[in-house]
């Protein structure tokens, strides 16, 4: 997670549901810098009393690239400018590939998906660094990219190119590419205005009591004075391990620009049905094409119960 209000809101959905069990958290350059990154996840896991879940601190630029940041949307401290109180508890004493590589050769009995909710740099270093983590990964599960198969499938940080992969599109490649199993999560179904958090939906949680729903009001709070809605994007990757029926996947292959003047960090994915496999542009991946509205009402019950 690189520590924005979408991975905050992802991450107290993941700790609140009980089919999935957090072994970690690692935090990478994004939205915010890495430290702050590492702050915000430090501070989920200490909103929700779960210091049994470690955070890590990953890698603090893109493999190749200066960072890029939204602050303009996610606030200085990337959750709204709430202005909270530092955690208590402290990152784990090691870095992020570390972390997740001890966790996956510990836990070989059991299925271990890796959820990105921020740029890829800290997954594609563990993959390079570690070859042999491969088949220890049941899948990963990325929110990143717009692939252009429904109409909301365009870019948000340029016309053709989401945020997390046009931070580090080098990154991308090579997880697109490492063979591991990929499911991805993008703005073609994230920007559906039937599964955003409406203005409707804000009022009704921040009149709700308790300390978790009062974090999430105040960190959403800016952004919907100014825009009347939220895109759930990072809940949304966390969902399709919650409750996979709520979502549906097609097959594409798809590789990521990484030199394009006016394309770079493009997802593309090759549409053209007519082909055989071997003649089709990139690797397998499976594309998120819709998003049940229920994956809304599954989120704001979770959170209205933390």
């Amino acid at each position: 997670m690189d520590g924005g209000i979408d991975d905050a809101l992802a991450l107290i959905l993941a700790l609140k549901s009980p089919e999935l069990e957090v072994a970690g958290i690692t935090a990478v350059s994004g939205n915010v810098p890495v430290e702050q990154a590492t702050i915000n996840g430090l501070r989920i896991v200490e909103l929700l009393d779960r210091s049994d879940v470690w955070v890590a601190r990953g890698l603090g630029n893109p493999l190749f690239r200066d960072p890029i940041r939204a602050t303009a949307f996610h606030g200085n401290d990337g959750l709204g400018d709430s202005n909270l109180p530092l955690p208590k508890l402290s990152p784990a004493g090691k870095p992020a590939s570390n972390a997740m590589l001890e966790t996956l050769a510990s836990s070989e009995r059991q299925s271990i998906s890796i959820i990105c909710t921020g740029p890829l740099t800290n997954i594609a270093a563990l993959l390079t660094e570690f070859p042999d983590a491969k088949r220890m990964i049941e899948e990963i599960v990325i929110m990143g990219g717009a692939y252009f198969v429904t109409k909301y499938g365009f870019g948000n940080e340029t016309p053709v190119a989401e945020f997390n992969v046009y931070s580090d599109p080098e990154a991308a490649k090579i997880v697109f590419e490492a063979g591991v199993p990929v499911k991805a999560v993008g703005l073609d179904v994230t920007m559906n205005p039937l599964v955003q958090l409406t203005k409707k939906d804000y009022d009704r949680l921040r009149n709700r009591k308790g300390r978790v729903s009062a974090f999430a009001s105040s960190i959403l709070k800016n952004n919907m004075k100014t825009y009347g809605r939220f895109a759930l994007h990072d809940p949304m990757a966390v969902a399709v391990k919650i409750k996979p029926l709520f979502f549906q996947f097609e097959n594409y292959h798809a590789q990521v620009e990484t030199k394009g003047e006016y394309t770079l960090g493009m997802t593309v994915a090759d549409r053209r049905d007519w082909l055989p496999d071997d003649k089709l542009v990139g690797k397998p991946v499976m594309v998120c094409t819709s998003a049940d509205p229920k994956f809304k009402n599954l989120f704001l019950t979770r959170l209205r119960a933390a």
